[in-house]
């Protein structure tokens, strides 16, 4: 089974930090304080830039031909935020 993507991130940032997977040698705090690092970013980047909205846009636009350039916007950035969240509550 795949890790939950915050772990997946804070391993990922964890071996950035040290320049090795020492994830498990770790005591829990210091995982712990990866963890809201990786949470802190996550939520910075909730909200998508107009480019990632039309970006986005592009995909869906394939998806449902019968919306307008705005709708395939607002469903873009909405499916990003709810993605995001998603893995937010993934723990």
């Amino acid at each position: 089974m795949t890790r939950p993507i915050i772990e997946r991130a804070a391993r990922a940032l964890a071996q950035s930090a040290s320049g090795h997977d020492d994830w498990d040698a770790l005591d829990s705090q210091h995982q712990e304080a990866i963890i809201r690092d990786v949470l802190a970013v996550l939520h910075a980047i909730r909200e998508p830039s107009d480019a990632m909205s039309r970006a986005g846009a592009e995909v869906i636009r394939n998806l449902a031909v019968s919306d307008t350039a705005a709708g395939y916007q607002g469903d873009a950035a909405s499916t990003w935020r709810f993605m995001v969240a998603a893995a937010m509550n993934e723990r």
